[in-house]
């Protein structure tokens, strides 16, 4: 099987997936859950490209993103086992204006579900999402540095 077609349907699932949980399934999901999505944009692009350009060869460019989302995944994981504290980079994702006023901001408040990145917002077969995604990551690596090979 191609490489590049897996991963077009491995990132869209996994998008998919990913915007169900939040808006769908209604969980709260924290900054890093929002950029580890990224990469995976990433994919899709890259793999788009890889299929249409007659399968050039883009590892490089997959290899350094599929090492990025391990490092962005492990970051986030080691956050929801506490050996890190949460960054800046865990702060919401709100922009507030300046004539913002106190009744917008309770309005904003109450109907914004706002997630924590020490906590995972959803745990399967005893996997956080982060997990899966580190998991996920790690075992790409190798299938993209063996297809580089041939």
């Amino acid at each position: 099987m191609n490489p590049y077609f897996l991963l077009l349907a491995l990132s869209i699932i996994s998008l998919l997936f990913a915007y169900c949980v939040e808006y769908i399934m209604g969980f709260a999901v924290c900054p890093l859950y929002i950029y580890q999505r990224f990469p995976y944009l990433i994919f899709i692009m890259l793999s788009i490209i890889s299929l249409s350009c007659g399968g050039q060869n883009y590892n490089k460019y997959y290899i350094s993103t599929i090492l990025a989302a391990i490092v962005l995944a492990a970051y986030h994981t080691s956050i929801e086992w506490g050996i890190f504290e949460p960054s800046s980079l865990c702060k919401p994702l709100v922009y507030i204006d300046a004539d913002f006023s106190v009744s917008d901001f309770k309005k904003m408040l109450y109907s914004q579900k706002i997630g924590t990145c020490s906590k995972p917002a959803l745990v399967i077969f005893g996997l956080s999402m982060t997990e899966w995604n580190l998991l996920l990551n790690l075992v790409l690596l190798p299938i993209f540095i063996k297809y580089r090979r041939l």
